[in-house]
């Protein structure tokens, strides 16, 4: 029969917390100045930041962020319709968004502000678009203000002026006509 080996005997676990208590109590006492008051310990998360994240101003109609809300929409199109995108190009990786929208048959309100400060950048993403829209998609770029262009796809023209617009033309003449 194998020989039974002994067993330690358990140690005093209230003494060894009593003396760990003590060690802990010399060590502050040695590394904080006598006046000082030890308070408990801390550290900072996240959510305790005081700073105030900016908040629109109230309003008495209700805004909703749609981009957050539905990314990708399912928007119903019927015949002789289009969706028109509003959008603010920043930089040339926005173009690519631009001509899915052209060549999908919407039109883009596009506001280039920002990018206008930097005129090499600036230049080569009207090249692109001239060359998209009015070369491969035979749409059309037209300007609305001093920083707002508006992209036509294929099918789909403007026309000059304001006043008695929709009498301006007959509706024949606003769409293109393939056949």
């Amino acid at each position: 029969m194998p020989e039974e080996r002994p067993v330690p005997s358990m140690p005093d676990l209230d003494l060894l917390e009593a003396a760990q208590a003590k060690l802990e109590q010399e060590q502050q006492a040695t590394a904080a100045p006598p006046n000082a008051s030890v308070g408990p310990r801390s550290f900072s998360m996240p959510s305790s930041n005081t700073t105030v994240t900016p908040r629109m101003p109230e309003a008495e109609v209700t805004y909703h962020n749609l981009e957050q809300l539905y990314p990708n929409p399912p928007v119903p199109l019927y015949e002789g319709e289009m969706v028109l995108h509003n959008s603010t190009l920043l930089d040339l990786t926005g173009c690519g968004a631009l001509m899915d929208w052209i060549s999908e048959g919407h039109g883009c309100v596009v506001e280039m502000r920002r990018m206008m400060k930097r005129t090499t950048e600036f230049n080569q993403a009207l090249s692109i678009l001239y060359e998209f829209v009015e070369g491969d998609v035979q749409g059309q770029i037209i300007r609305i203000t001093d920083t707002r262009l508006l992209l036509l796809p294929q099918g789909c023209r403007g026309i000059k002026g304001t006043e008695m617009e929709s009498f301006a033309v007959a509706p024949d003449d606003l769409t293109d006509v393939y056949g």
